[in-house]
């Protein structure tokens, strides 16, 4: 049974903290019949949904990520690992559709997350997040954890072929909206956000107008106000996700 030690744990999990699998299910908002369903079906399950989990029992998403994809047990002692490691923390979420309201969770909400240490950005902060949506799901499939940094930090602008997590402001609500897509910077100046999708909804790309040097502002009438219309925000520079059957067809 390929996910019994996954099961064998949150079993575990719930025995300490005294929750059936029922309760547990509905503190994580995943539906009361999650792990009840884990059981029966014995499938691989979602990573958001896996995320939920953990934060409801307030475990280390990496105690179920490592059981699931090795199907061994997570290890609880500190370990000389032959490849440096990093805690990063998961921040929110961001939508691989269409624009959405940005979501980022209070910090207190943020989960801890262990991955190795990026040499090209070690001196800089780097964060995570979760994917919302099937726009991208060729490369990153709903519930992929992204890990992001951001341009201002790193000190170079977006590049032709970079995933980029791009933020615009609604002048009427004052809202902050974000998407998830592949850059392209054509010879005019103007970016386009492609989608990398089986969804034949997301075949299109979102068009930009030509921006700023920086990829600030709306570029159309030489806006450098301090809060900019659109900012491609942050690169993707790398991704965590659980991986289920393929299909070869």
């Amino acid at each position: 049974m390929k996910n019994q030690t996954l099961l064998d744990q949150i079993e575990k999990i719930l025995k300490e903290r005294g929750l059936s699998a029922r309760k547990a299910s509905i503190k994580a908002g995943i539906g009361e019949d999650f792990i009840r369903n884990l059981r029966r079906y014995n499938n691989i399950p979602k990573m958001d949904k896996l995320l939920k989990l953990a934060n409801a029992l307030d475990v280390d998403l990496n105690y179920f990520l490592i059981t699931a994809k090795n199907n061994k047990e997570p290890v609880k002692n500190k370990v000389n690992s032959p490849i440096p490691i990093t805690t990063i923390y998961i921040r929110g979420e961001v939508q691989a559709g269409q624009w959405n309201t940005a979501v980022e969770w209070p910090k207190s909400d943020w989960i801890p997350l262990t991955v190795p240490s990026d040499r090209r950005y070690k001196h800089f902060t780097t964060f995570a997040l979760t994917v919302k949506g099937d726009s991208m799901n060729l490369l990153y499939p709903e519930g992929t954890i992204v890990i992001a940094v951001n341009f201002t930090d790193i000190g170079r602008n977006p590049e032709d072929g970079d995933c980029v997590i791009t933020i615009r402001r609604d002048t009427l609500t004052d809202c902050y909206e974000a998407t998830l897509k592949i850059i392209q910077i054509k010879e005019d100046g103007s970016v386009l956000l492609w989608p990398k999708s089986d969804n034949p909804n997301f075949v299109k790309p979102i068009i930009l107008p030509k921006l700023t040097t920086e990829y600030q502002g709306n570029g159309m009438d030489g806006d450098n106000a301090s809060t900019p219309d659109i900012t491609i925000q942050s690169l993707v520079i790398g991704s965590y996700n659980i991986v289920g059957k393929m299909n070869i067809k």
